[in-house]
């Protein structure tokens, strides 16, 4: 099969979270199954041209939208550990310094036009390429219109006569909502915003139209599939999902063991497998001291969040004390809503031998932590799917999550009489309920060394390659391209 996968963030180049990550190793994994892939995104200021070696393809290609003419330039490089390309588009409504928005943390206010723009270079790109897939496959709201420029506007264009679209959604809190003046330039015909359509409630909705036009429909973990379709989760998006429920998959990520596996962590002081957790002991002990912590064998509760509600970090904040009188650290690291930054900061202060609060994103101290924590807090409000208790539990720290979206496909709760179970879950967004599952872990490592141990190390031996997720993946194509 020919792909061309399109994502606003591939890691390393460009990175605000799980997305990043995922596409980059996904088309990794679906050239390990043969198929022939490339991946397209935005030029930011951020990537660093020369350290990633790009090359420029082709400059000053142009794309029409509506009475406009754009220019952008093509660049190349590839996944590191790899052999799949990545184009870069290069125009001056995307190549800014953040990828969403300035360094307050405000959109850009022209976001619409932004990925109008790069959605539509997509395919002149893929024209210049002469390129022509099998599927298309778009990621989240900010490539949602792809799909319906494909059933519309490139339909008659040969190289894209036989091509179907796959829609990803990782985060339906998101959806690129805009008021219709807003894409006005683009001049997208008036009969495709009635509400069967583009529109939703007299503006236009970007993740919407990929609902609408896109042949398959995915989302990245079976739990949350389910979710989306209720109003509790669906953020209006509801009824339209439920329409495609025949067309929608739930398939959980895998992970990127040539990033993300301690027997081969560079950024780790110690390497280590589950034959030899002493070693991540060593890698405890280090991060305490270069963290200025106290050196103990309490246990190290890790946190590696966007801070934002929707990751239950107020629950966290309301039990902090309680936690803390458990005898125990917490290390975060993270960025986002700055009300919980200062909080989280004023618990540091509060703290300061047992408590390291870190507000930035720093790559190499997140594998740090994830080797150096015993548990890993997620009591998540919502979580498509969640990469980090996947990391956490191929690192040895026991998740302590809720039962949501993926952490509800990939945490199992621990039952102290059989011994079964991945994790510490809890059911509703309940601090009391959240400190309990915390207060169980805790007596667990405590009181029951050798269970712990035996936890750790089952957990440790799982398989969160994307092998499976992969063949799964190959099955929603062909699906797609079935589709009449």
């Amino acid at each position: 099969m020919k792909i061309a996968f399109i994502s606003a963030e591939v890691a390393p180049f460009s990175k605000t979270g799980g997305l990043g990550d995922v596409s980059s190793a996904f088309p990794k994994a679906m050239q390990g199954l043969k198929h022939r892939i490339l991946i397209i995104s935005p030029l930011y200021k951020m990537i660093d041209a020369k350290k990633f070696r790009l090359q420029i393809v082709k400059k000053n290609l142009t794309v029409t939208i509506g009475e406009k003419t754009e220019l952008f330039d093509l660049y190349v490089s590839f996944i590191p550990h790899s052999k799949v390309p990545i184009y870069f588009i290069k125009n001056s409504y995307l190549y800014r310094d953040g990828i969403y928005g300035d360094e307050t943390g405000e959109d850009y206010p022209d976001s619409a036009y932004r990925f109008i723009t790069f959605s539509k270079a997509v395919f002149e790109a893929l024209k210049w390429l002469k390129f022509s897939p099998d599927i298309i496959h778009v990621n989240d709201w900010h490539t949602g219109l792809l799909p319906f420029y494909l059933k519309t506007e490139y339909r008659e264009i040969d190289l894209f006569r036989k091509t179907k679209s796959v829609f990803t959604i990782h985060n339906i809190g998101y959806q690129g909502i805009y008021p219709l003046e807003d894409i006005v330039d683009a001049q997208i015909p008036e009969i495709y915003f009635s509400e069967e359509l583009l529109g939703f409630y007299d503006q236009v909705n970007f993740m919407k139209a990929a609902v609408v036009y896109a042949d398959a429909v995915t989302t990245v973990s079976s739990k949350y599939s389910e979710e989306i379709q209720t109003k509790e989760f669906g953020y209006g998006l509801e009824e339209y999902i439920k329409e495609r429920k025949e067309d929608l998959f739930g398939i959980v990520h895998g992970i990127d063991l040539t990033v993300w596996n301690p027997k081969n962590d560079k950024l780790l002081v110690k390497k280590y497998d589950s034959k030899n957790l002493d070693k991540k002991a060593e890698n405890k002990s280090y991060l305490q001291e270069k963290l200025n912590l106290n050196l103990s064998k309490e246990p190290v509760l890790g946190i590696i969040s966007r801070l934002a509600t929707q990751k239950g970090l107020d629950l966290i904040l309301e039990k902090f004390d309680d936690m803390m009188n458990l005898k125990i650290q917490i290390i975060l690291l993270g960025t986002g809503d700055p009300k919980l930054e200062k909080k989280f900061k004023e618990k540091e202060e509060k703290y300061p031998e047992d408590c390291s609060i870190n507000i930035m994103f720093d790559n190499v101290l997140a594998h740090q932590i994830e080797a150096a924590s015993d548990m890993f807090l997620m009591p998540s409000a919502y979580e498509p799917c969640g990469l980090n208790q996947m990391y956490s539990m191929l690192y040895g720290a026991v998740p302590i999550v809720r039962n949501t979206g993926g952490l509800s496909d990939t945490v199992e709760d621990y039952d102290n009489e059989t011994g079964d179970g991945s994790g510490f879950v809890f059911e509703s967004m309940d601090a009391d309920e959240f400190f309990k599952a915390v207060e169980r872990a805790v007596k667990l490592y405590k009181e029951e060394p050798e269970k712990w141990t035996q936890l750790q190390r089952r957990i440790m031996d799982k398989d969160f390659s994307w092998k499976n997720a992969a063949k799964r993946w190959e099955q929603v194509y062909q699906y797609a391209l079935n589709k009449k």
